[in-house]
């Protein structure tokens, strides 16, 4: 803690598990070294299997006095260390928390790939660390996944911890509502152009048809080679007023029931806002409604004619569509086993 007038960096870390209990922890701190005065810069130190975005949404919460935290303290930086020698044995190992240690309560089963995509897709600064340990061949492929996962952030390299930028030079006003995944980037319809991109490594695929239950959920149990991120929305056939949400990190796949399509729900109950309801005359189609499959891939080496392809394959065939949307509801749908009401809407499964 710095003396009373410096104006130095104050380090608080994160050595509480429990979820809500550290929240109500870190809130109090912030609070507290924030009253105190005598530093400018607040360094919040979480352990590798902390979300950043529960620090991040902290600044959105009220404070015991009913004021928002941001108006104590503002958050300018989220920062994600990355480790170069291992990060791939990581990302790909389809370890879950629980297995490796360090996940509790809900995260227990959660993928430790899942967490690393989070980490590195809502960072503002990506600490590539131990450099020194790769290639450089291994290190310029690692740079051009973070580059692709999170197009928006400043990456540095760094060896040891050395030459990496201290907090008092790190540029100001950061904040987490500007940095947009690459994914997200993706499906707006910005490439993310870059000369030392390939546009092999990117698809989006875009269908108004919806699904086959059976076929994708046989399709997702398949390798993908070359896919190393996907993330978008989806639907199937048999449950046609569910959008789902699809997400993919190494070897680590989930989906996740988000709610109703618009087009499912009555109308009077549709926003009022003229900026929501044009954004929803954007995607509407005359015969599908607001329902539509949006997935992004990012990856290394990708075959996209054949992806492409396979998910194309899983649409339903036209014979299909000619059915009445009650005899889609009657196909085979492993989307709906008895574990889904366990998992509070969400499946997890590894697919290599």
């Amino acid at each position: 803690m710095p003396e009373e007038g410096s104006a130095g960096p104050s380090c608080i870390r994160d050595s509480i598990h429990d979820s809500c209990s550290w929240r109500r922890y870190l809130t109090d701190m912030i609070i507290q070294v924030a009253h105190r005065g005598g530093c400018e810069t607040i360094l919040i130190e979480n352990s590798g299997g902390t979300d950043p975005l529960l620090v991040a949404d902290l600044f959105e919460a009220h404070t015991p006095d009913g004021e928002r935290l941001s108006a104590v303290a503002q958050l300018d930086q989220l920062i994600t260390v990355i480790d170069a020698e291992r990060f791939w044995l990581d990302y790909e190992s389809g370890d879950t928390l629980g297995e490796r240690g360090v996940g509790r309560g809900p995260d227990h089963e959660r993928a430790v790939a899942e967490l690393l995509a989070d980490q590195l897709e809502c960072a503002t600064v990506l600490v590539l660390n131990k450099c020194d340990r790769v290639s450089q061949e291994e290190q310029r492929r690692l740079e051009r996944f973070l580059r692709r996962v999170n197009p928006d952030a400043l990456c540095v390299a760094a060896s040891q911890g050395e030459r990496c930028p201290s907090v008092s030079v790190l540029p100001s006003g950061g904040n987490k509502r500007q940095v947009r995944p690459g994914w997200m980037r993706l499906l707006s319809g910005d490439l993310m152009a870059d000369e030392e991109w390939a546009i092999d490594d990117l698809l989006v695929y875009r269908a108004r048809r919806p699904f086959h239950p059976m076929r994708f959920w046989q399709f997702i149990q398949d390798e993908w080679p070359g896919v190393l991120r996907s993330k978008g929305y989806f639907w199937i056939a048999s449950q046609p007023k569910t959008c789902y949400l699809w997400s993919q990190a190494g070897a680590n796949c989930l989906y996740e029931r988000l709610g109703r399509w618009w087009a499912a729900i009555p109308d009077r109950h549709w926003p009022k806002e003229e900026t929501a309801l044009s954004e929803l005359r954007k995607v509407w189609d005359l015969e599908y409604g607001d329902r539509r499959i949006e997935l992004a891939f990012i990856g290394d080496q990708m075959d996209r004619p054949a992806l492409r392809r396979r998910l194309d394959e899983c649409l339903l065939t036209r014979d299909e569509l000619c059915l009445d949307e009650e005899l889609w509801r009657a196909f085979r749908d492993p989307f709906k086993k008895a574990s889904w009401e366990k998992r509070h809407g969400r499946s997890q499964w590894r697919h290599r």
